[in-house]
């Protein structure tokens, strides 16, 4: 009886989620660019739950939490992280407006910079979201298989990443969005009853619980910067304000109807991100009170899981399921846009005007081929080998895109992109082989993304003056 409430609780969510899926896929798009972006007719409030369900994934439930004994500076670090991506995202988006009719990032970086630059944003944002994809998808059945023993995690699994495959094919980005909406209300006010619970397995007041960790070494104001390791503590702090400047994040400033929309809608996922980071380390804080110390990582999970009760259970599993469906949607959609606008009309000798058909057609393949991609990797290896994966191509990603997207937004035209891109990339390589054994760091992202932006200027006024990339205002699929 213990486990068909557990069931019971999951079943239900789904069949919620399927609803709200069909609802949003009543009305079938007429173009490409309605399938992608909905028209633009999205309330702040929709954009500001999608920006927040595509940042929270699964990990931030499965990971942060129980990592909270790490100390000061995690819990600094990742408060502060979620408060520099959106208001850096929010300082870009107002200066997007010469963009506002693009369908993609990579399609900004064409437009600017020509077709390769172009393809290579989209195949190395493609890459990463798989990954990231993967991840939701291993994370989903480690949770499944945690709660409920009832029935095969990998069912459950299969049938919850059908699902979401399904209403992204044929609702595009009204589907994802309006369950997007729903599973960020959904694991908001879970997350609360968890830290509700939690705090009452604690057997104290919060008063006595912040003593306890403000007791603890690790809490130290020192450690706030790592103590004799600061440089490494502001290598972190400075790129979080840029890890997040990628095709999934991005897409919000071209779905929104003005740049004056998206850069509010960033302001307000920023404040109540914020909020809610607050909430996941609060039950981070209440389990390091109450779990014996010697225990870590999964452990953890498995004491928890012996002193709660099936109700909790089931409020745990439905709260990840709701963050990894609905971080793993939105990179589906974004996937799917790439790989049918970007990547393959560039790569392949289609005629120059492709019809909405064409692109459908590639963007439901793309999405059955991502998923493809993404369930083997999720359940044939660990969770260590696949968070090592998306950590690196994060850090190849950024030092080779997000400068020259930075300098494009902010109004420069060049054709060294190509040569900032392979300088990036190979500062990157370099941190690894000379910088990493002298600091003990990867977190080399903000260097080496400078390195690129600085070697793209000084290409552009050393060498040779050619003729200026022009931005093309005449899209030729702009009517598709």
């Amino acid at each position: 009886m213990l486990f068909d409430t557990l069931l019971f609780i999951v079943i239900v969510f789904l069949l919620s989620v399927s609803l709200v899926a069909f609802y949003a896929t009543r009305r079938p798009s007429t173009t490409f660019r309605a399938y992608a972006m909905g028209n633009r007719a999205f309330s702040t409030a929709n954009l500001v739950a999608t920006a927040l369900a595509t940042y929270y994934g699964g990990a931030t439930l499965m990971g942060y939490v129980t990592q909270f004994s790490d100390g000061l500076f995690w819990l600094s670090w990742r408060i502060f992280g979620i408060i520099a991506v959106f208001f850096t995202l929010s300082w870009l988006g107002m200066r997007m407006s010469k963009f506002s009719y693009h369908i993609s990032m990579p399609e900004t970086m064409g437009r600017l910079y020509g077709k390769y630059p172009r393809i290579i944003t989209a195949l190395l944002s493609v890459c990463y979201s798989t990954v990231v994809i993967a991840m939701q998808i291993h994370i989903m059945a480690q949770g499944i298989s945690m709660c409920i023993d009832s029935v095969s995690p990998l069912c459950i699994t299969v049938v919850t990443t059908l699902l979401l495959v399904t209403y992204s094919i044929f609702g595009g980005i009204r589907a994802v969005i309006l369950t997007d909406v729903w599973q960020c209300i959904i694991f908001s006010s879970l997350i609360c009853v968890l830290a509700w619970f939690m705090f009452q397995q604690t057997n104290a007041s919060f008063g006595q619980t912040i003593a306890f960790a403000a007791a603890q070494k690790k809490f130290g104001l020192g450690h706030l910067f790592l103590y004799d390791r600061k440089v490494v503590a502001t290598l972190r702090y400075l790129a979080t304000m840029v890890n997040c400047i990628e095709p999934a994040f991005i897409q919000h400033v071209y779905i929104a109807s003005s740049p004056s929309q998206a850069k509010k809608m960033f302001l307000y996922a920023g404040i109540f991100g914020c909020m809610l980071m607050v909430c996941f380390s609060l039950v981070g804080l209440f389990i390091f009170s109450w779990v014996p110390s010697n225990l870590s990582g999964m452990e953890i999970w498995n004491y928890i899981m012996v002193y709660t009760p099936p109700l909790l259970k089931g409020v745990i599993c439905t709260c990840l399921l709701a963050m990894n469906m609905s971080t793993a949607d939105s990179r589906l959609h974004i996937c799917a846009v790439m790989i049918s606008y970007d990547i393959l009309p560039n790569i392949l000798p289609f005629r120059k005007n492709i019809s909405s058909a064409y692109h459908y057609r590639m963007a439901h393949m793309a999405i059955l081929f991502i998923t493809t991609l993404a369930i083997p990797l999720a359940l044939s290896s660990n969770y260590f080998i696949v968070d090592k994966v998306v950590l690196w191509y994060s850090r190849l990603y950024v030092p080779v895109v997000v400068a020259p997207f930075i300098l494009a937004v902010l109004g420069f035209r060049t054709r060294t992109a190509l040569i900032g891109m392979v300088a990036g990339a190979l500062a990157v390589f370099a941190w690894r082989k000379w910088i990493f054994p002298i600091l003990g760091t990867n977190d080399g992202v903000f260097p080496c993304m400078l390195i690129n932006g600085l070697v793209m200027l000084a290409a552009h006024y050393l060498l040779p003056k050619s003729k200026r990339i022009k931005e093309l205002n005449d899209d030729p699929l702009k009517q598709i």
